[in-house]
């Protein structure tokens, strides 16, 4: 291997999405941001997963360090941070919409309503503008100055 960049082992694609997003965590954390609101460590320790506080530092550090995640000081509590997506993380949008979508057709006990699956199935374009807009709203980001 010629790249000193540890999760270029092959040239397959997949191999650079796995480095960075192949654990459970890791989409968890995207996950509580986008459709939960979460930008505070408090609010990713208190997910219902119960992920442990040192498996979040570390997904927080890689996601930062992957620039999926950018995070600033917190500007009602300066000792804390908070955490954003950035351009690259929404970019995810799509591609966790559709594994979504895959999830709602095929596991059993989803939990997603008639409503979700024909925006997903019927209007995916406007559903994926819908979620970017939605988190963009919450974080009160501007489209395009998103960190």
């Amino acid at each position: 291997m010629t790249q000193n960049t540890p999760y270029k082992l092959t040239l397959c694609p997949m191999t650079y999405v796995l480095e960075i997003l192949g654990d459970k965590w890791s989409f968890l954390v995207i996950r509580d941001m986008l459709f939960k609101g979460c930008c505070r460590y408090k609010q990713f320790i208190e997910s219902d997963e119960g992920v442990a506080t040192n498996i979040l530092a570390n997904r927080l550090k890689k996601l930062t360090e992957h620039g999926l995640v950018t995070q600033c000081k917190d500007p009602a509590n300066g000792r804390q941070k908070l955490y954003h997506l950035t351009e690259k993380g929404l970019d995810l949008i799509p591609a966790i919409l559709q594994l979504i979508k895959w999830s709602g057709h095929h596991d059993p006990r989803s939990i997603l309503s008639e409503h979700i699956m024909y925006y997903l199935d019927e209007k995916f374009d406007e559903a994926v503008d819908i979620v970017r807009n939605q988190y963009l709203n919450q974080c009160h980001i501007d489209d395009h100055s998103a960190a």
